[in-house]
């Protein structure tokens, strides 16, 4: 590959301000930082002379750009490697898989056998020596929530920092942070300034364009505007057209929004000469999980085996994403207990963390009432957190500072503790173990985005639901990843949602002219989702939605008319209930096997499924022929009363499911209920399909059952056989 040359569209942006760039035919001569440099090529390579008697010879154009004159990279990547160590990974990480596939041109091979960030710095090297000139490589790294995907890009960015010696380029991180951006040249001008780099957003496009810096645009499904990503996309196309050459992206984000099938379609300025790679990171197994926990303080086979432990770490369990293993191997003693986990992992995993800080509390602070005042010390921990994950929200960042922080832990002590603890508590709550020290000094951050989206559920129940409308609710998106914590919380908090939704029906009554009610309605709907009423009343009209989930079977009364939706997850959901009305449009519908879709709706732009994703309308339609979805590669006939209910355990896994019908959450009511949950409960038994579990309850015994994850119920021959035989 022969090097790129300098033009002048490369030195431009380096003239100083109010200058100009002259050219000639012995080379160009401009002024930079206040002095006048001249460059004349020089056989293959460049010769730069500055009036004080400064004369270097440079091989290429892109030894030439990272001169302290001009880029100083040496110092940029010192400052990167300072920033990013403070969260650098020193233990063996949790192990995750890898696929690496080509979806344009010709791509190096993967190693899988060494951490991924290791494995991703030698593929960027290996891919970057391959590259032809005037081309662009892109690497999609796509995963589910929690998977691991911004350590991956963290890690080798800090890698490539670490070690910079110009032999391969830097990677410039760059995340939204929590800001609603309709511009992709604001966030890079965050990421420079997070370095403390004077480059401006033009001087990187030619860094870029030699080579010198590749640009990983983590989150980039969070890039969002009213239109529906297009900005984003508009501005990525710009970048990529300015930055042609030797230039290399990363995008991270969630599968779904970054499917192949999209980046081909939305990426107008990507050309056939361009070359473009997939990475999926996945959950380990449950072998390896369990693997990885025998290395943590505290855990042991014999814990890994307890009766509410083992099931836990299922084929398909939440407990088997990077960031909740990575919290459930801190709580080894809570894992142990005699009591199983809250039907939301995560939730239980927030509760466990709450006793334990209110506990710290008691014995830091030694308050009269001894320990009876761990209860309000939780309540306490979680209102501080609630506070701050509102603010954090209403600000558009991932981070606060600490005399916010302090202004907070007295706000949310109004109420609940007298005014004569209130400093003791104040001082004690930024060490609170959900929230961490942010790259920033001075700020802190929560310890997960997860944990955020979690306390801002919680916070959006209580608020809502008590007549108030935030301000993160009238401006900030809530995508996938929000919907399905916001519902789980929900899900565990009957009177709180009841009232949330009683809000939702007044407001969506109302007009609004932000974000207001197309929040309200994918939140309103999770909610219902949750709370499984006997009638939803949701009235959904005239509303542009960005994205909408069903974390559960949809309850009856929910209507949907006149909306445009841009992307309707519709994986693993019951929909049949949901009316949609005159005037709906979707652009992107994702769905799987377990996926039941109602008769009338309508046919999107672009069709995501099991097979890959499909913008063609014929395919679309026969792909949703009114079938039953969940038997697309299913040959059994199941009588609609079991196949509904088996629709219903299907979505249950994951959770312990308390046999109780007084005392089991709405979703779990409507299992046990059913007319045909004996017979097939006796059924999973027999065919081991089920762990049971039993526990004094109110007096009464009361059994616990986990379904089987890696066994699709309504796809088991057995269970067929068991039932209809």
């Amino acid at each position: 590959m022969s090097e790129i040359k300098l033009t002048e569209q490369d030195l431009a942006p380096f003239t100083d301000l109010g200058t100009g760039l002259e050219t000639s035919d012995a080379g160009y001569r401009l002024s930079r930082n206040g002095k006048f440099i001249s460059i004349e090529p020089l056989g293959t390579g460049y010769i730069m002379q500055a009036p004080d008697g400064y004369v270097r010879e440079f091989s290429s154009a892109s030894l030439l750009l990272a001169d302290p004159i001009f880029a100083d990279l040496s110092r940029i990547a010192r400052n990167q490697a300072i920033l990013l160590s403070r969260h650098k990974m020193t233990r063996r990480p949790v192990p995750i898989s890898t696929t690496m596939i080509g979806v344009q041109g010709n791509i190096p091979a993967f190693a899988t056998t060494t951490t991924p960030w290791h494995a991703l710095d030698q593929w960027l090297r290996d891919l970057k020596a391959s590259q032809d000139n005037n081309t662009t490589d892109l690497l999609l790294i796509d995963g589910p929530a929690g998977v691991g995907k911004t350590t991956v890009v963290q890690e080798t960015s800090l890698l490539r920092a670490e070690n910079y010696d110009g032999s391969a380029a830097l990677i410039f991180q760059i995340a939204s942070r929590g800001r609603v951006l309709q511009n992709i040249s604001d966030l890079i001008a965050f990421a420079l300034q997070d370095v403390r780099s004077n480059l401006t957003i033009g001087q990187l496009r030619t860094l870029m364009r030699h080579g010198l810096v590749q640009l990983a645009i983590d989150g980039f499904d969070e890039l969002s505007d009213p239109s529906g990503f297009e900005t984003a996309w508009s501005g990525l196309n710009n970048l990529i057209a300015s930055a042609r050459g030797e230039a290399a992206f990363l995008l991270a984000g969630r599968e779904t929004f970054l499917s192949t099938e999209t980046i081909l379609r939305q990426l107008t300025s990507v050309a056939r000469t361009d070359r473009m790679a997939a990475l999926s990171l996945g959950d380990p197994t449950p072998d390896q999980a369990r693997g990885w926990l025998l290395e943590q303080e505290g855990w042991s086979s014999t814990l890994l085996k307890k009766e509410f432990v083992d099931p836990i770490f299922d084929s398909g369990s939440y407990a088997l994403r990077p960031f909740f293993l990575d919290v459930v191997a801190k709580e080894p003693i809570a894992l142990a207990s005699d009591s199983p986990p809250a039907p939301d992992l995560l939730s239980y995993l927030a509760d466990v963390m709450i006793e334990r800080e209110a506990q710290k509390f008691v014995e830091r602070l030694d308050p009269p009432e001894g320990n009876l005042a761990g209860n309000v010390y939780a309540s306490y921990v979680a209102r501080f957190l609630e506070e701050v994950a509102r603010d954090m929200s209403e600000n558009q960042s991932e981070a606060i500072a600490d005399d916010a922080l302090d202004l907070l832990a007295t706000v949310a002590a109004d109420g609940i503790l007298p005014d004569d603890q209130v400093p003791a508590v104040v001082q004690r709550a930024r060490t609170v173990v959900f929230l961490e020290n942010d790259l920033r000094p001075g700020h802190v951050r929560f310890a997960h985005e997860q944990l955020l989206m979690h306390f801002l559920a919680r916070e959006a129940l209580r608020s809502v639901g008590d007549g108030e409308t935030p301000r993160y609710i009238r401006r900030n998106p809530f995508g996938r990843d929000d919907i399905e914590v916001f519902g789980n919380v929900a899900r565990g908090r009957q009177e709180q949602a009841t009232r949330f939704l009683r809000q939702v029906r007044i407001l969506l009554a109302k007009t609004s002219r932000d974000r207001t009610n197309s929040n309200l309605a994918v939140l309103g709907v999770a909610a219902a989702c949750a709370t499984a009423p006997d009638d939803a009343e949701i009235e959904i009209q005239g509303l542009g939605i960005g994205e909408m989930f069903f974390p559960f079977a949809a309850p009856k009364g929910i209507a949907i008319r006149d909306t445009a939706i841009s992307i309707l997850h519709a994986s693993s959901s019951d929909l049949r209930e949901v009316q949609f009305r005159d005037g709906v449009t979707i652009s992107t519908l994702e769905i799987d096997r377990k996926s039941r879709l109602p008769a009338s709706i309508p046919r999107p732009q672009m069709l995501v499924h099991p097979g890959g994703a499909t913008v063609h309308p014929r395919d679309i339609e026969a792909l949703l022929a009114p079938r039953d979805m969940a038997e697309g590669e299913n040959v059994l006939s199941w009588p609609p009363e079991l196949a509904e209910l088996l629709g219903r355990i299907d979505r249950y896994r994951g959770f312990w499911l308390r046999t109780d019908e007084d005392n089991t959450d709405p979703q779990g009511r409507r299992i046990v209920t059913h007319s045909e949950w004996q017979e097939v409960f006796s059924a999973l038994r027999e065919l081991d399909l089920v762990t049971v579990k039993s526990r004094q309850a109110s007096g009464a015994a009361s059994e616990f059952v986990h379904f089987k994850q890696d066994v699709p119920l309504v796809q088991s021959g057995a269970l067929y056989k068991a039932l209809l035989s």
